[in-house]
């Protein structure tokens, strides 16, 4: 049993990494100290987030299809009362699209934080798996809220993903 709660947070902490990575990687590209900043807004921060996502899946032996199949259901089994699940804040400031969406990733923060308490006191396992499904299904909703057409950025994201094996493969 100890194993498995070893492995366990060995995953979760591989998670974490990847999640901070992305606060990273946008940090890096609007930084004030690259020589010409990037102007970047939502759709090039869910890019980032969604390749890192899916890396992480494919690397964790995750099958995205599952996270998506059963984002599926959540979204299908609410009720009025529960569509607050995974809902996007509403005070986003329109000027500013990277602002946004690092108030998207705090949301997300702020999620894990409340599924692990409540993990501990029912007795759950709190696992990459439900993190995996929590992000997804907060990006998804993003996705929609912004108008982002989900599947040109999954494409894109595959694209990009072929190349970078292409250069792995032929460096």
């Amino acid at each position: 049993m100890a194993h498995d709660e070893s492995q366990n947070e060995n995953r979760l902490d591989e998670f974490f990494e990847m999640f901070d990575a992305i606060e990273d990687d946008i940090a890096e590209l609007v930084s004030d100290e690259n020589e010409e900043p990037r102007q970047i807004g939502g759709y090039e921060c869910l890019f980032i987030a969604f390749s890192n996502l899916r890396l992480y899946c494919e690397n964790s032996s995750i099958d995205l299809k599952q996270i998506e199949d059963q984002h599926k259901e959540l979204k299908e089994s609410q009720t009025d009362e529960e569509s607050g699940a995974f809902a996007v804040l509403e005070d986003l400031d329109e000027n500013n699209e990277v602002v946004n969406f690092c108030k998207i990733l705090e949301q997300i923060e702020d999620s894990f934080s409340a599924l692990e308490k409540r993990c501990e006191k029912s007795g759950e396992v709190f696992d990459e798996w439900a993190c995996v499904l929590l992000m997804y299904s907060y990006l998804r909703n993003y996705c929609v809220r912004e108008k982002v057409d989900f599947e040109n950025l999954q494409e894109e994201i595959s694209h990009l993903h072929e190349e970078m094996k292409k250069k792995d493969e032929n460096p």
